[in-house]
Order: C-alpha cells, then sequence, then structure tokens
C-alpha cells in the first residue's frame, strides 16, 4: 500500500490496542539503583537492545519523587516513539538509599504483561530484588511462555562492584543481559564528528524520497542506507535509528512542513505534507 492509498480505515487501525501476536518488551529501571551511571547505562541498552528481547515499545522509569519532572523532561525529549512512564518513588529514610521502586517495579511489570500492554518484561538493575519476579513471571500460568522461555531478560551492567552476588550466582546466565558504558556517555550522534551538512542532506533526502502522506522514523531508514550506506545510520537498530532522526532529522524536516499525524499518541506518525515538497523546489527567478 503506498501512502496515497491511505485511508480512514487505516488511521483508525494505528489507534488500536497492540496485536497480541506483535512482540513488544517493557523496560522498567530503578534508576536509583544504577547511581550516576543512569542515563549512559539506559541510553546504551536503548541503543544496542539486546536480540533476544522483542521491539521495545514501553520505557518506565523509577526515579526519586523529587526528580521526575526533570526525568520525564528527559525521557520523552530522546525516546519520542516510546511509551515512557516517569514514577517517583518513596524513599523509608533520607539517609539511606532505600526505596520502594523494587515493589512498584514487579506490580506494574506484572500489570503490564497481564493487561498485554506488554508481552516481555526487560528490568533494568544490578540489585537482586527481582529474582521473586522473574519467578512469578514463570509461575502464572495465565502467561505464555514463547517456545519455552520465559519472557523476562535482566540487564545489569559491566560494573561488577555494584552487582548483586546473588543475581550473579544463581540467575540463568542466557537470561541476563550485560550493558557496557565504560563509565563515559554516549555521544547523540551516529557517527563521530557528524556535521550538520550531513543531517541537512539527509533530512533533504527523506523530503524527496517520502511520498505525500503518513510514514514512521524507520520508513526513512531504506532512505538513508539506499543513499548513504557506508553510514553507521543506515545499519543501527530501530531504537537508536529513531533517537537519531528525532535528534538530527526531523528538527530539519518540522521546518520544512512535515507534520505529526496523531500528537500525543504513540507510536509517533508523521505526515508528509505537500508544503513541505514544495520547500524543495528552487525559488522562482526573474528569467524568462
Amino acid at each position: 500500500m503506498t501512502p496515497s492509498e491511505y485511508s480512514d480505515d487505516q488511521d483508525d487501525a494505528l489507534n488500536q490496542p497492540p496485536d497480541p501476536l506483535d512482540r513488544r518488551s517493557g523496560l522498567y529501571v530503578d534508576v536509583e539503583n544504577l547511581q550516576s551511571d543512569g542515563q549512559p547505562v539506559i541510553l546504551s541498552l536503548i541503543e544496542n537492545w539486546p536480540n533476544s528481547a522483542p521491539a521495545l515499545a514501553r520505557l518506565s522509569l523509577y526515579v526519586r519523587a523529587d526528580q521526575t519532572e526533570l526525568w520525564r523532561l528527559w525521557a520523552t525529549s530522546r525516546f519520542r516513539d516510546l511509551d515512557v512512564v516517569v514514577k517517583g518513588t518513596q524513599h523509608f529514610r533520607m539517609s539511606s538509599t532505600k526505596n520502594s521502586a523494587d515493589i512498584a517495579i514487579a506490580v506494574n511489570a506484572m500489570a503490564d504483561l497481564i493487561l498485554k500492554r506488554v508481552n516481555h518484561i526487560v528490568v533494568l538493575s544490578n540489585d537482586s530484588d527481582f529474582i521473586s519476579l522473574y519467578a512469578a513471571v514463570r509461575d502464572e500460568p495465565n502467561i505464555p511462555l514463547p517456545d519455552g522461555k520465559v519472557p523476562f531478560l535482566w540487564a545489569v551492567t559491566d560494573n561488577e562492584s555494584s552487582l548483586s552476588t546473588s543475581v550473579k550466582r544463581f540467575f540463568p546466565p542466557d537470561e541476563l543481559h550485560i550493558v557496557t558504558v565504560g563509565r563515559k556517555k554516549p555521544e547523540n550522534t551516529a557517527a563521530p564528528a557528524a556535521s550538520t551538512d550531513i543531517w541537512d542532506a539527509m533530512a533533504e533526502a527523506v523530503l524527496e524520497d517520502i511520498e505525500i502522506g503518513p510514514f514512521k522514523s524507520t520508513d526513512c531508514q531504506p532512505v538513508i542506507k539506499k543513499r548513504w550506506p557506508d553510514h553507521p545510520l543506515s545499519d543501527v537498530g530501530r531504537p537508536k535509528f529513531g533517537i537519531e532522526f528525532n535528534n538530527n532529522i526531523w528538527p530539519v524536516i518540522e521546518k520544512a512542513g512535515v507534520k505529526i499525524r496523531n500528537p500525543g499518541k504513540k507510536p509517533i506518525q508523521y505526515e508528509m505534507t505537500s508544503e513541505a515538497k514544495n520547500a524543495l523546489k528552487p525559488p522562482p527567478t526573474n528569467e524568462e
């Protein structure tokens, strides 16, 4: 189907609940457990999403209550294609980092799984508190086990000093995913020293090749791959491409007249307009 054949029926379908057969992961992050590494660890995991989990659709962050809006601002600006949830957690003592995040994550993750908002759980934490959540998912008869595997992945950091010894000793190694950060914040660009010119050129290619009508950010990756086959952005995973599209390509095509078709809804659908196409035409001259 071409964008010109798109109808109101397909538009309505965009807003329907996900098909149960459409595999979608939810990522649940105990941010305070990650300490100062929180942002780079989250970015690294999403940009290098593990093949052992379905595509990421829902991101839930559990943070100090007084930092809720700060984290919501950060997450929604970087992961516009994800359903982002940010929840403040209660601290039991001001002098302690002990909080209620593990309880909230367990309850919310099970609810999302049973209500089919997601069908695979990924927890990001170095704490051992989530072994009981894994067991609950494994033993719940109403939760299907695709290919006999528990729909659960535990992501931990490469910081051995903070990783729970119980996790290392008892949790199945093939259901652990190690996030390598190296204590260095990831760059926001797909290629080192990427210039403004390349993003402008990519934005222009999107304006040229995407037809008038609705499209998704990932529809633009084949356009990039066709013209810049050796550029890192041509082969990155969908989450990473979405981040780069949001940060570097979208601001350019938005100025040209591309619209967001479904403001406030996820996943984001864009609209290629006649105005945006006309922006490619050179200005008229006085010559005959």
